[in-house]
Parts: C-alpha cells; sequence; structure tokens
C-alpha cells in the first residue's frame, strides 16, 4: 500500500510540475507574440486575442465537455489526472496573468518564442503521456477514438485539426508570419514529445543472415558482451537453410560489430536505429539489469 501510495504521490507531484510548465510556457512565450500553437492551446490563445477572455477560462470551456464524454468511455484514473492537468494549467495560466507575471515580446525574433514554446509544452506533453495521462483536448478526442473505433487513422485526422486551426490563425493576426510560427511551433512541439518519450539509451538493431552462427556467437558474448537471438531462416532465391542472428547493441560499438561480421564470409548483414531498449540490455554480463 506504501508503494501505491508513493507511486501515487509522484504522479501527482509530475502532475503539477506539468501543468505549470505549460501555464508559464503559454503565458511568457505565446501570448504577447501573435501566433496560436496546435490543439486547444491555439483555439484558447486565438479566443483570447480576439476577445480579452483570459485563455484560461477558454481551455477550461472547452475540455470540461470533453472530459464528461471521456469519463463515460475512458479508464477513470485517465479522465481524473487529465482533469487535474486541465483545471491546474488554466488555474496558473489565470494567475499569471493576474499578478502580471513577466512577459517575452519578441519585436523581431519571434522565432525564439515559437522554438522555446514548442520544446517547452512538448516536454510538457511527454511528461503527462509517459504517465499514462494527456493533457486534454485534442488527445482526449484521440484517446476515444482509439477506444471504439480503432481502424480509423486517428493520428492523420489530429493532424488535419491542428493545421486547420493553425490556418485559421490567419484571420486572427492576420500575419502569414502567424502561420510560419506555428508551424515551427508544432515541428519543435513533437521533438519535445519524442525527448520524453525515447528511451534514452542509443542503440542499434544487427541482422546478420549466416549459415555458421557458432562462429560470431563467441565473438557477439564475449567481445561485445551481448545476446542475441537465433532464427532458421531460408534464401527466398536459392532455397539454401541459413540462420539469421539479431543482436541489440550500443552504437558506440557499430564499428566493432561491423568489424566482427567482416571477419565472416558468405556473411549478410544490415542495422538500423531503434527508438527505445528495456530489460536486459548491459554493457558487462555481470552488470545489474536496468
Amino acid at each position: 500500500m506504501g508503494k501505491k501510495l508513493q507511486k501515487e504521490s509522484i504522479h501527482v507531484l509530475l502532475t503539477v510540475l506539468a501543468a505549470l510548465l505549460s501555464a508559464v510556457t503559454l503565458h511568457v512565450f505565446v501570448y504577447k507574440n501573435n501566433f496560436a500553437p496546435s490543439g486547444v492551446d491555439g483555439i484558447a490563445t486565438m479566443v483570447q486575442a480576439l476577445t480579452t477572455l483570459n485563455a484560461g477560462i477558454v481551455t477550461l470551456a472547452i475540455n470540461i465537455p470533453l472530459l464528461i464524454v471521456a469519463w463515460k468511455i475512458l479508464n477513470k484514473k485517465y479522465v481524473i489526472y487529465t482533469l487535474l492537468f486541465t483545471f491546474l494549467s488554466s488555474g496558473f495560466i489565470m494567475l499569471l496573468d493576474y499578478i502580471n507575471f513577466p512577459q517575452y515580446e519578441a519585436m523581431y525574433e519571434k522565432v525564439v518564442a515559437a522554438v522555446f514554446s514548442g520544446l517547452l509544452l512538448g516536454v510538457r506533453t511527454g511528461i503527462m503521456i509517459r504517465l499514462g495521462f494527456s493533457t486534454g483536448g485534442i488527445d482526449i478526442i484521440a484517446a476515444v477514438f482509439q477506444k471504439n473505433r480503432s481502424h480509423i487513422n486517428i493520428e492523420r485526422i489530429i493532424s488535419i485539426i491542428c493545421y486547420v486551426i493553425t490556418a485559421l490563425s490567419y484571420f486572427v493576426y492576420w500575419d502569414l508570419g502567424a502561420i510560419l510560427l506555428s508551424i515551427i511551433q508544432m515541428f519543435v512541439f513533437e521533438k519535445g514529445v519524442a525527448l520524453l518519450l525515447s528511451d534514452h539509451r542509443d542503440a542499434v538493431a544487427f541482422h546478420i543472415i549466416t549459415k555458421e552462427p557458432e562462429k560470431i556467437k563467441e565473438d557477439i558474448i564475449y567481445n561485445l558482451k551481448h545476446g542475441a537471438t537465433v532464427m532458421e531462416s531460408k534464401g527466398l532465391f536459392t532455397d539454401a537453410e541459413s540462420y539469421m542472428i539479431i543482436s541489440i547493441v550500443n552504437k558506440r560499438q557499430i564499428p566493432e560489430f561491423i568489424s566482427i561480421v567482416k571477419k565472416h564470409k558468405d556473411t549478410f548483414m544490415y542495422y538500423s536505429d531503434i527508438n527505445g531498449v528495456s530489460g536486459n540490455f548491459r554493457w558487462k554480463k555481470d552488470d545489474i539489469v536496468k
């Protein structure tokens, strides 16, 4: 019970942190620089620019109906934490406006605001996704569709919605530069999300086709300090029996791995980057698994 409470406490703390990061980023880098982020944040930003109604109130007004629908369809814990994030981030936005917290208002280098807001909002979203929750808005719509209409390419629909919101920002700011800043912000945003979701351990997957796997086995295990998976295979053209060795190694070991494979004749090899590694991936055979 203690571990469960500790885990929930960490989740709450990180949700508060993500909400604060979201509010500060929007208040400092977005609202004074005449461009709209993607999603509900963008809609709230444009409504605030047109009506002076605080973006935090607009965000709440949009998210609450979505969360009511989500409560009936999605996991309750997911909805509760998303609701917590929504109320906190909206509250922080209103608080920062009330206390006149400093804002970055660029005269010429507005791209700086787009880059920093994209990165920080991406980190915010990445935190919530890693926890298994969301920042609300379009993420809720995506989760609902994936629950009931898994065959629909929801990512494409979300992209279209985001670009429509970006296009509409022209009619708010009457400036093509606003659209370009929004596109830059979206690009950096995706990189920020990826930064939080990646495993942070650089690795590559080697696939080796050979007729003599035992000769390569010793080099992989004792020289590279890695394991491998061996599968039987057959040549499509020759029908010749062979084996496929799959091994995950650190990027710094690429040259060493290539030199090992080159020692063995009649061996075909290719390798590619992988996004993350989990489980028994160690430098030394007696290392503790992380």
